[in-house]
């Protein structure tokens, strides 16, 4: 009673008494008066709620359909019935505090007209307008004068929420950073993407016109910042390079192929599908339809189709006579081929498109004899199929004659070549097209037509349901841990947000900001239930009804279509709902656990009854999202706290003592300086380049006593070599490099801790023998060690244990380690499963010195109440693959005063796999150890540290010297990503085995483009892409290799990388065929940290068509760091099958293309416009 007479109080009170400047203007409407006043929800229940108690409001009426929490300031439009004395808003707009600031209360405007800043990426461009971050809109005329943005620039850009549609809206744009750099020189132009000086990216579209962008011309440009794996900056050249601003391609073709003279040509010259090894003719008729005779003096081919499968000849000749040789490239030399061939890439160039006929008239005039064949050798010589018909029987006026081409299908995929026919003052072209199908290719066509359909969300009822559950398993069967681990469930408001394309900036401004320690923990949990709320989307796109179990034993098994390429992504210990057909209103969900998974089955662990029950009947199919990895990661975020700025966005740097003081000469100077700048508590912020240049000198003198020991060390007898006290002097491994010492020392000594130090490895640099020496050094150095080494994946955690127990060091009583506890036994090596047998008891395993996990499970240890500085090192081994979140599951156990983090990995291979598009574009893709290569502290500084390979060595190694590849293989990944520092340390006997393959295109080059115009496809219900004809090169690459005579390969050092499963799957049946199983074929993921003496790489995507984004066909292709580990894998041979004309769109893929084309190792199909210059001026 009390509690309503309160309210009927206020409501008379705030009727009486309502602030002027609150309440706004009255408004008299008949029988009602409207208001506007400020308030907080005090309640909402979805379709209704209550203003202050006193003001009902629907849910139809609130502005943008906002999600709106008890709690919630709003400002309303509220109307008052005058006969009841009621009120009702009208309109309800939320008011977020964080936005604005104090003077927000006095506005009397319902819209929030104050903006916030963003920092962003341009995700697209389309006609005046773009995006940012994919939700943000703004138009061209907020970009700041002199700047033109293109997709990848980073920019800063102010915004506000338009309240109208609740969406973000930029109203100034500008450039992050940027800079200003004179006098440079294009290092190398290949389609429409460059670079200057080695080290700005830049397109063509972004040049200004009048000046001409050949290589090698100097210039100035502008580079605002773009974080590109390729390169540290991009050109706005606006930048001050330039292009002729219309494609002369495309003006020079359209002019060639137009009839002339009022002569007309045949315009149809597609000879369609033909069957490799098969023939067909084809004739071109050419009639005058003019006053005037016309003399037809040549016809000829323009030598695009390397593989000769185009000829010409006469009506009535035989094609295969000496009139009709194969088709090549001309010589250099011959008058007339250089008039056509030279003009037909100068065009592009420089000359106008007359000049195409002007130089085939002047080499007519000055050469007539070169028309005709002489002896037959000439034109063999010049690698041209000409028919000269006599001059003296010209085409009469309405007369006709013609010519016969002949195909003769040799190269799988689709095939164009440039039908030349020279009159007296013009010239006529036909493009002459086929596609070509091999036999094998029928193996593995598409056996059913392709149907995606997505499940339908909506039901009409919901029926009751009975919920039978695994009776005798449960998902921690064998482990009985404590949960302390909170839920952390998604917001409603978040989901809402999401599901109704609500821009997420209304949910979380912060995400609008830069990373900093006050946004730290909201915006990474933001991002982590981004990415949940897309994980549990897709897998509802994966449901599945009516689908029957296949028995295997007493177990039943499922059959889930794209499963091998994680559409959808399921792990052991997954949780799936199997439901009956509804009957009467009523079904049965059955829960059950996968246990295990090979390709497309899924083994389920169900209850023992319904599985001897189960007799085929039709089940719906629903899949569940497993949390307890996104529940680890908002646990750490918690956790990690502690380690504060010094550690999470370091600064400056703080010189600790040593932590080994052994007999190294390198420690002991490293303790002295240590010791003398700690009792002063020395900060090293600005000045730490100068303490870096004497710690430089020392490091360089030190390596030479290093290597001399190690020398030294070598010659001990094998007891006292394995001894732990002989070690105390010297490495583990007496095969370490300089750089790799250096890092080990570095380490031991941890005098920057608690500052992570990262350890830059570049592929086949060492980097986790690097890391294996460390975890040595650091267990015998420093006997009350705890160390913790993980990895993001259970293949790389493994792979450490097993180089461990390689060394002979540590026995499984100093070592364990820690599995997941749904990873099954069969799936461990033999040598690592004597150190997981102690891993299952995780309170055992937390007492061992050395522990060794997945980044994931490391969280076991937060469930047992392990905390805070219980390590006292952490290693985290390929760092670049993880997450930050998942990163700081281990960090979260390190001390944050004492405690030594190691984070090893290459920012510019593979990273996180996120697959939320929000998530990605607000930086849930971007990796610890990559975030913190771009602070100030951890910069690359060739000024400050050249000597010490650009990077402060007290924070960062950078290992240089490969030991896999070629210098062939190398050099294209050292100049892309590495800046040419990468050495050739491979062993010569491996990396020169095959360069005298015979179907090496340029012998003693291992290297093979082989273009291929085939046609990708899908089938059934499975969204993954094929081609065939790429299938079937490979197939053929593999056999030619394994049965070669002079350089045979055995088929275990072949490895075939496609970025797609069904292509896996394609390529596995024909190597079937031919017994060649032993060939591994996997997707980039699978061979991250592996090497193989071939790697054969199918890029499949064919789809020629233009988009508005180059990456929405080039799929998995326009990923830069895929393109870093595909290129790198290869020891002595890379061979890349793929369509020039859609892969010189990508820039790393443009840059491959011209590296193989200027070194003479292309073959296949004929090139694109963009690269057909490279290849006559080779």
């Amino acid at each position: 009673m009390l509690r309503l007479a309160a309210k009927l109080v206020a409501f008379f009170w705030r009727r009486a008494d309502v602030p002027a400047e609150e309440a706004g203007p009255e408004l008299a409407e008949g029988d009602t008066k409207l208001k506007t006043v400020q308030g907080v929800v005090t309640r909402y229940c979805g379709d209704y709620g209550m203003i202050d108690d006193l003001i009902y409001f629907s849910n139809d009426v609130v502005a943008g359909k906002v999600l709106l929490n008890v709690g919630q300031e709003v400002i309303a439009v509220v109307e008052e019935n005058k006969v009841s004395n009621g009120l009702k808003a009208i309109r309800v707009e939320a008011v977020f505090d964080r936005w604005e600031d104090d003077s927000k209360k006095s506005s009397k405007g319902l819209a929030d007209s104050g903006t916030r800043l963003l920092i962003g990426c341009v995700t697209s461009l389309m006609g005046g307008a773009g995006y940012i971050n994919q939700t943000t809109y703004f138009p061209l005329e907020s970009v700041c004068e002199g700047f033109q943005p293109c997709k990848g620039d980073w920019v800063e850009a102010e915004y506000w929420i338009r309240p109208g549609t609740w969406s973000s809206e930029a109203v100034t744009v500008k450039p992050l950073r940027y800079k200003r750099v004179d006098k440079v020189c294009i290092s190398s132009l290949c389609g429409r993407n460059g670079v200057i000086d080695d080290s700005i990216f830049f397109t063509l579209e972004s040049l200004k016109p009048l000046v001409d962008a050949s290589q090698r011309a100097p210039g100035a440009a502008e580079a605002p910042h773009r974080p590109s794996e390729r390169t540290h900056w991009q050109s706005e050249a606006s930048r001050e390079l330039s292009i002729l601003g219309e494609s002369a391609d495309d003006v020079c073709g359209t002019l060639l192929l137009k009839n002339k003279g009022d002569v007309e040509v045949t315009r149809m010259t597609n000879f369609g599908t033909l069957k490799e090894g098969g023939s067909k003719n084809m004739v071109v008729w050419i009639e005058n339809k003019g006053d005037v005779p016309q003399h037809l003096v040549s016809c000829r081919l323009a030598g695009w189709d390397k593989t000769k499968q185009f000829s010409v000849h006469m009506p009535g000749e035989d094609p295969t006579g000496p009139t009709s040789s194969a088709v090549s490239v001309p010589e250099k030399g011959k008058e007339f081929s250089d008039g056509t061939m030279s003009s037909l890439s100068s065009c592009r160039k420089s000359q106008p498109c007359q000049t195409l006929e002007g130089s085939l008239g002047r080499s007519r005039e000055g050469a007539p004899g070169d028309c005709t064949r002489e002896g037959g050798s000439g034109e063999e010589e010049a690698g041209l199929s000409r028919q000269a018909p006599d001059p003296n029987r010209p085409i009469p006026p309405g007369g006709k004659t013609s010519v016969v081409i002949t195909c003769n299908a040799k190269n799988s995929g689709r095939c164009r070549e440039l039908l030349l026919l020279c009159f007296s003052d013009f010239i006529i072209g036909r493009y002459l097209d086929t596609n070509v199908v091999s036999g094998e290719e029928a193996l593995i066509g598409v056996r059913e037509p392709f149907s995606w359909k997505k499940s339908k969300s909506s039901q009409v009822s919901a029926p009751t349901k009975t919920t039978v559950v695994v009776t005798t398993q449960k998902r921690n069967s064998r482990r009985q841990l404590p949960s302390f681990l909170p839920q952390y469930p998604i917001p409603d408001r978040l989901k809402k947000c999401v599901e109704q394309k609500i821009d997420i900036l209304t949910f979380q401004p912060l995400l609008a900001e830069l990373l900093n320690m006050s946004n730290y923990k909201e915006k990474f949990s933001t991002l982590l239930w981004l990415e949940e709320i897309h994980a549990e989307t897709e897998l509802k796109e994966y449901n599945m009804s009516g689908v029957t179990l296949k028995r295997n034993g007493d177990l039943l098994v499922l059959e889930v279509p794209g499963l091998a390429e994680s559409r959808p992504s399921l792990y052991a210990g997954d949780k799936l709902i199997l439901k009956t057909q509804e009957y009467n209103g009523h079904v049965i969900e059955y829960i059950g656990y996968v246990i295990e998974i090979h390709e497309e089955e899924v083994t389920l662990k169900l209850n023992p009854e319904f599985e001897q029950a189960y007799n085929f009947e039709p089940m719906d199919v629903e899949f569940t999202y497993n949390r307890t990895t996104s529940r680890r990661c908002h646990f750490a975020l918690e956790q990690v706290i502690h380690l504060g700025v010094k550690v999470l966005f370091p600064e400056e740097i703080i010189l600790q003592s040593p932590q080994v003081t052994g007999n190294w000469s390198h420690i002991q100077n490293t303790k002295n300086e240590g010791q003398s700048t700690t009792k002063k508590n020395r900060r090293t912020g600005k000045d730490q380049t100068k303490h870096a240049g004497k710690e430089r000198h020392a490091s360089a003198k030190d390596v030479l006593g290093m290597a001399a020991f190690a020398a030294e060390h070598s010659e001990l007898g094998a007891n006292e070599a394995q001894s732990v006290k002989a070690r105390d002097k010297g490495f583990f491994n007496p095969m370490l490099n300089e750089n790799q010492k250096l890092a080990v020392k570095r380490i031991l000594s941890g005098d920057c801790r608690p500052l992570p130090y990262i350890l830059f490895g570049p592929p086949g640099t060492g980097k986790t023998v690097t890391i294996i020496e460390a975890v040595l050094q650091v267990y015998c150095a420093l006997p009350d060690s705890r160390i913790l080494v993980c990895a993001p994946s259970n293949s790389a955690a493994d792979l450490v244990c097993l180089r461990l127990h390689e060394s002979q060091v540590l026995r499984p009583g100093a070592m364990v380690r820690v599995n997941a506890t749904c990873r099954f036994e069969e799936t461990i090596i033999d040598a690592v499963k004597p150190y997981c047998r102690d891993g299952e008891d995780i309170w055992k395993a937390s007492r061992f010195r050395v522990i060794i996990t997945t980044c994931s499970s490391a969280g076991l240890f937060y469930q047992i109440g392990v905390r805070v500085g219980h390590f006292t090192h952490v290693f985290v081994d390929e760092a670049g693959q993880a997450s930050e979140p998942e990163c700081l599951i281990p960090l979260g156990l390190i001390s944050d005063v004492n405690g030594q983090i190691v984070l090893a990995g290459d920012p510019m291979q593979l990273g996180p796999v996120i697959k939320s598009r929000l998530a990605m574009a607000y930086g849930l893709n971007v990796s610890m150890l990559e975030r913190l290569m771009s602070r100030p502290a951890y910069l690359r500084d060739e000024n400050a540290f050249g000597a010490c390979g650009a990077y402060n060595p007290l924070l960062v190694t950078k290992l240089v010297k490969n030991y896999r590849s070629h210098s062939a293989l190398l050099a294209l990944p050292s100049r892309l990503f590495y800046h040419k520092e990468l050495e050739v340390c491979a062993d010569p006997k491996v990396v020169t085995s095959l360069l005298g393959w015979e179907k090496l295109p340029r012998k003693g080059f291992p290297l093979i483009f082989h273009g291929v115009r085939g046609s990708e496809a899908r089938e059934g219900r499975s969204p993954s892409w094929f081609n065939p004809a790429e299938a079937v090169q490979v197939m053929r690459y593999c056999c030619l290799l394994s049965r070669s005579l002079s350089s045979q390969v055995s088929a275990n050092d072949i490895g075939v990388i496609t970025p797609y499963r069904k292509q896996v799957e394609k390529i596995k049946i024909l190597l079937r065929t031919v017994d060649l199983t032993d060939v591994k074929v996997g997707s980039v993921e699978e061979f991250q940290g592996q090497e193989y003496l071939v790697v054969i790489i199918s890029t499949v995507r064919s789809n020629e068509n233009r988009f508005e984004d180059d990456r929405f066909f080039l799929g998995f292709l326009s990923n830069s760091k895929r393109f870093t580990v595909a290129i790198t894998r290869p020891k002595a041979l890379l061979i890349v099958l793929g369509n020039p004309y859609v892969l010189v769109r990508d820039p790393c893929f443009g840059a491959l293309l011209e590296y193989s084309v200027t070194n003479g190792v292309y073959t296949g199909c004929n090139l694109p416009p963009e690269l057909q210059s490279l290849q006559s001026c080779d």
